[in-house]
């Protein structure tokens, strides 16, 4: 109840003022004051303040999303060859040159990886093969009970018997 009264004191006092300042205008006469039309309009002045202040942080926002774009459109400017075809290059053309560039890259990248592959492979047949070799000369190379003649095992198998063939 204490509200109510609150609330039709204020409105009694906003149609005081209401009418002190038109009359202070000169006008003929007073209109009836309308309650729900005074909060209608602080509301919607409320919500013009509102969409300002969005319109604004949103405009803001914008013009540092076009200012990051900007910074990183220079940096893929210094990054892709561009070629000596122009000085001034679009949006469209830089990122198509990237696209491009980075194809190619790939494709390199690719190449280099078969390459690699390959080596890897002979490496490893290389090092089996030098392994062999390796083991079949420890076979082949023996001393005599002397250490001066060097012989294969089939020569001391041929010496053994009294057979020496060369």
């Amino acid at each position: 109840m204490e509200l109510n009264s609150l609330l039709i004191l204020l409105e009694a006092a906003e149609y005081l003022e209401r009418r002190d300042r038109e009359a202070e205008h000169g006008y003929a006469s007073v209109l009836p004051f309308d309650s729900d039309y005074s909060r209608k309009k602080t509301k919607a002045g409320t919500l013009a303040r509102k969409s300002q202040n969005n319109r604004s942080s949103h405009n803001e926002l914008e013009k540092h999303r076009r200012a990051k774009l900007r910074l990183y459109l220079e940096q893929l400017k210094q990054l892709v060859p561009l070629g000596p075809d122009s000085t001034r290059h679009t949006t469209l053309s830089l990122l198509k040159r990237a696209k491009m560039h980075i194809k190619k890259l790939e494709e390199q990248d690719r190449k280099a990886l078969n390459i690699k592959e390959q080596l890897q492979r002979e490496h490893r047949y290389l090092k089996r093969r030098l392994e062999q070799l390796s083991v079949q000369g420890m076979e082949r190379i023996r001393t005599d009970s002397m250490g001066s003649t060097i012989s294969t095992d089939s020569e001391q198998g041929n010496l053994t018997r009294g057979l020496l063939v060369y």
